[in-house]
């Protein structure tokens, strides 16, 4: 039997445990009490990506008839659709880099997914994760979830995501920063909020975070392309991509990995909330904006936890320390 949430949901399934997705708590950071932090840990495989994956796949099963689903990702979309598909009944197919953490590997297999681990070459070339996806979709007829160009995935945050945030936070946010890989969690939730707020003639500023080496800083200041290297996982792109809604983001802002790394390690302990490095780069931004703006409020979007990153966050040695 599911139990009754509080909100009002724009997805539906009859499923206890797809029924744990979303209405996730808005809670003041113990690192800055001026800065609430939307936890999408508490998402069942820990992460954002579970909103998308449920959002994306109960309204396709009810527009098409599939019975496998694909997708391309190296990081926490690819345990989500894994777990959605496992719920839903569907077999899934996931690629992704040889170079994705056996973490993230592992929440894959542990749902039940098929796993195609692809070499690290250009995005032109017929091995690249992103082609063998398609390649698999012709062959097994099956549905492309593809968060790379679905509108979907910014559309199911501007259904879902926002109104949470709006619902926990309107009356007293002055600015939400959620960091960007699609961009679909700040598109689509920066689009409801600037609605909202536009209809109480009030402002919300609505930060993006891209990592230091990334393009989605020039894509979004209409600057020169440089070469995409971060060694965050999630954070950035090499290019601007259609799941971007820039019209409705009023400012990027670039972050080091070392800060990245740092304040996700920081939070973890001094502070005791286990978030990842994507999560500490909008905590880094959010600590800002207060320093500048000592007044203002800021919803961070902790898009997900720090179990997926313990090598790269605390290294590979868990022996003890004595």
């Amino acid at each position: 039997m599911s139990v009754p949430r509080r909100d009002t949901r724009p997805y539906e399934a009859d499923d206890p445990l797809l029924d744990l997705v979303g209405d996730t708590p808005l809670v003041r950071s113990p690192t800055n009490q001026n800065v609430l932090c939307k936890l999408e840990t508490e998402n069942p495989t820990r992460s954002m990506k579970d909103r998308v994956a449920m959002g994306i796949l109960v309204e396709a099963s009810s527009e098409y008839d599939f019975d496998t689903v694909v997708e391309a990702s190296s990081g926490n979309t690819a345990g989500a659709v894994a777990f959605v598909a496992n719920r839903l009944g569907l077999e899934c197919h996931v690629t992704c880099p040889e170079t994705t953490s056996q973490q993230k590997i592992g929440y894959m297999k542990a749902f039940g997914a098929t796993v195609h681990l692809c070499p690290s070459v250009d995005e032109e070339h017929s091995e690249h994760y992103h082609s063998v996806a398609k390649d698999l979709v012709d062959e097994h007829d099956a549905f492309f979830v593809n968060q790379y160009e679905n509108q979907a995935n910014p559309e199911v945050h501007y259904r879902w995501t926002g109104p949470e945030i709006w619902q926990q936070a309107g009356e007293t946010m002055t600015h939400l920063v959620c960091a960007m890989g699609t961009g679909g969690t700040l598109s689509g939730a920066a689009r409801f909020i600037k609605e909202r707020a536009q209809e109480r003639d009030a402002d919300v500023n609505i930060v993006g975070v891209d990592a230091e080496n990334s393009n989605i800083s020039a894509a979004f200041d209409g600057s020169e392309y440089g070469e995409y290297d971060t060694e965050v996982e999630g954070l950035g792109k090499g290019r601007e991509l259609p799941t971007m809604w820039f019209e409705y983001i009023d400012e990027v802002r670039n972050v080091s990995d070392d800060r990245a790394f740092e304040q996700a390690r920081s939070a973890a302990v001094d502070h005791g909330l286990l978030i990842g490095p994507s999560a500490g780069a909008a905590l880094s931004v959010s600590h800002d904006i207060v320093a500048e703006e000592p007044d203002s409020t800021v919803v961070a979007v902790v898009c997900d936890g720090g179990e997926q990153y313990f090598q790269t966050l605390f290294g590979s040695d868990n022996r003890s320390d004595e």
